[in-house]
């Protein structure tokens, strides 16, 4: 009886299935056909031999269209599309004539083949905003321009504040000074700990990336030499994205506190310090120990003291192989033979206290084991003592160039620093001192004898006596002192708050307040004689105008249009903290056209709604919406020049922006999840558009970028 029934299933299906895979070859290939058939004015003949190849092409296509949705980041399923893509256009040519072969070359005739992107644009949350029954336009106040001999006035001194210690004033943020009192919110941003950013962080944890250690970073995202020969095995661990995730999710955090955080200080200081401390993202292993680095290094000592700052930062994976001391031993180190009872790679390495040189939780024995003799390797090379962090640690980290440092006390420094290394540092481990890479012999470093056999503690010392010394004290308060107050801070302004630095023994808190304190950073001045970095630009910017943003590529791909590419200084001197490096003719062009296409909508994944900002009483009324726009953005008066370019800007058509260029894959990747927008508006589209010149006039004013 069963099989009564069977058979003519059987057979139905075996009728059904060609013309079901006929129907799905058409709804795939019939786009194509249709965009190559009338690129290159195929006869009847051409497009019949085109659907035969395709049709004949159409397992091998589908196979991969499944294989990419379960490996979308296999290099192997990588090289078997372009294969599949050249077979194709081959054996397709040989139809065409040489006028048509010519065309198809520069015609996008790809086979429907999933191309794996460069990352995946992870969706941030927006941020939380309190809801307000009046435009925010109605409570800034719009105070006078500061004059060069007067003193600040109350409000130009919270201004003033707000634009330094922060990445600019938001919408209430001035009101909320003027309530609480400067020395209060000094306070609250000095202790960031006791600000809420709970908001900030529940909208960071979409990025997977950045709460992982550089080993889960290293299994997960790994290069694709790595991933091929992973595939070799029988149960290869899980691959998440290509190495660019983790880069992208630094950059999208980065870009998101700025805009966003409660503990604005603590982004500022972040910013000063991995800029002081600068390492090169793109620089081989660096790219898994970067987000560590920041996270666990830079951040939580941005306002702690100095020396404990200068020793994480010597004992970070990211510096030690960015300026290659990972490399550095005594010219007669001889590593000793394995132990049968020890692992090899833990032979006579010493961990740093507080450093866990166990596998992470979440990466298994059997993995790691596997990983190791995967792994490129660096390459032989004759060991010797290499100078090069030993250098930047005393010209550009501590004493500065003119510190009082010599040839002798540099080699005598990265004598010190031998042996001070990395586990595994093509899988991101972490840091490890190996008494055989060491130079076990006496030094004499800055003038202090260090005796001989001390081991990591020679390391330990340089560090006591660098971070000390009073030409450190200096350096560093000089840099900060041009960070808040002035590109050329005075001798005497830079003494006074050196002795602070003394006394405090680097109390880099206690550094601040008296920076803050000081009669310099009030003075009229320093009010707005700094010119802001892209960074700055683009954070206080959205901050301004009570906007959002996800910190999508696009973003960031006019931040480095502007100059300043994140984690993208290849140099260890970091971007420099005198403002006049930002100025240049073609950067300006670029400035403008970012704030051009920020107030009009046009950057993905920052967006703002101008019915939030003013009333519609206001809009048909230049002036009046001048004025209340200016309170809002630059809560000062325009200077007359600045009024006449908005009222000249205002009699013009909008102008039109000039779009990013980005990599074509990953803008449209970031457009799926982070469409460029400008919230939709209470206002009519004419008065929208009116209100967004006003705001791109403002934003390109010499009153908003400078800070």
């Amino acid at each position: 009886m069963r099989l009564r029934w069977l058979l003519p299933f059987i057979l139905s299906c075996a009728i059904i299935a060609p013309t079901v895979r006929a129907q799905q070859d058409a709804r795939l290939f019939e786009p194509m056909i249709t965009r190559i058939s009338q690129a290159l004015a195929l006869t009847s003949d051409q497009i019949a031999a085109l659907r035969q190849i395709l049709a004949a092409h159409a397992p091998r296509v589908f196979e991969l269209q499944r294989r990419a949705r379960s490996q979308p980041f296999s290099p192997q399923l990588q090289m078997d599309a372009e294969q599949e893509q050249r077979a194709f256009r081959e054996e397709f040519s040989t139809h065409l004539t040489d006028e048509q072969k010519t065309k198809l070359a520069t015609l996008n005739a790809r086979l429907p083949v999933p191309i794996p992107p460069p990352f995946v644009a992870v969706n941030i949350a927006p941020r939380a905003r309190s809801t307000v029954s009046a435009a925010l336009a109605d409570s800034e106040k719009l105070i006078p321009s500061v004059g060069r001999a007067q003193r600040l006035t109350e409000d130009q001194k919270i201004i003033h504040l707000l634009n330094r210690a922060t990445f600019g004033p938001r919408p209430g943020d001035a009101e909320r000074v003027r309530l609480i009192g400067i020395n209060k919110f000094l306070e609250e941003q000095l202790n960031p700990e006791t600000i809420d950013d709970s908001d900030l962080e529940q909208r960071l944890s979409a990025l997977s990336t950045l709460r992982m250690t550089s080993s889960e970073l290293y299994q997960f995202y790994p290069p694709p030499n790595v991933i091929e020969a992973r595939e070799k095995q029988p149960n290869p661990p899980p691959v998440f994205g290509r190495p660019t995730q983790i880069y992208v999710e630094l950059v999208q955090q980065k870009l998101v506190r700025a805009a966003s955080a409660n503990r604005q200080l603590q982004e500022v200081m972040t910013d000063f310090w991995f800029n002081h401390f600068n390492v090169f993202a793109q620089k081989d292993a660096v790219h898994w120990m970067v987000t560590a680095f920041e996270r666990d290094v830079i951040r939580p000592n941005s306002f702690g003291r100095f020396r404990d700052l200068l020793q994480a930062v010597a004992e970070s994976p990211a510096m030690l192989y960015y300026l290659d001391n990972w490399l550095s031993a005594a010219p007669d180190a001889r590593e000793p033979r394995p132990s049968t009872n020890q692992p090899p790679r833990l032979q006579n390495a010493q961990p740093a206290p507080g450093v866990n040189s166990a596998p992470p939780a979440m990466m298994p024995q059997n993995d790691i084991t596997a990983m190791i003799n995967q792994p490129p390797r660096p390459p032989e090379r004759r060991r010797d003592i290499n100078e090069n962090y030993a250098r930047e640690l005393m010209e550009l980290h501590t004493l500065g160039v003119d510190g009082g440092y010599t040839e002798r006390d540099v080699r005598e420094v990265a004598r010190c620093l031998t042996g001070w290394t990395i586990d595994r540092p093509f899988q991101g481990g972490g840091f490890l001192f190996r008494p055989w890479m060491h130079d076990a012999g006496a030094k004499t470093v800055l003038g202090v004898s260090i005796k001989s056999g001390c081991g990591i503690l020679d390391g330990r010392r340089v560090i006591d006596i660098l971070a000390r010394h009073p030409s450190t004290a200096r350096f560093i308060s000089k840099k900060l002192c041009q960070r808040f107050i002035s590109d050329n801070p005075s001798m005497q302004l830079v003494e006074r708050i050196a002795q602070v630095f003394l006394k405090t023994d680097g109390d880099i808190r206690e550094v601040l307040r008296a920076i803050f304190a000081s009669p310099e950073f009030y003075s009229p001045a320093s009010f707005r004689s700094k010119v802001k970095s892209p960074l700055e630009l683009a954070a206080s910017a959205i901050r301004a105008i009570d906007a959002d943003t996800n910190g999508s590529p696009a973003l960031h791909e006019w931040i480095r249009r502007m100059g300043q590419p994140l984690y993208q200084q290849p140099s260890p001197t970091g971007y420099s903290e005198n403002s006049q490096a930002w100025i240049s003719a073609g950067v300006f062009i670029n400035r403008i056209n970012f704030l051009t296409a920020m107030a009009t909508g046009q950057v993905a994944g920052t967006s703002y709604d101008p019915a939030r900002l003013v009333s519609a009483d206001a809009i048909t009324d230049a002036d009046l919406l001048t004025n209340k726009l200016a309170a809002l953005i630059l809560h000062t008066d325009l200077s007359p020049e600045s009024r006449r370019a908005v009222r000249a800007g205002l009699s013009e058509p909008p102008p039109q922006p000039k779009p990013a260029m980005v990599d074509d894959r990953a803008l449209r990747a970031s457009r799926e999840t982070n469409p460029a927008m400008m919230t939709r508006s209470k206002l009519d589209p004419a008065a929208s558009r009116r209100v967004a010149q006003t705001i791109s006039l403002l934003l390109g004013s010499a009153e908003f970028q400078r800070r």
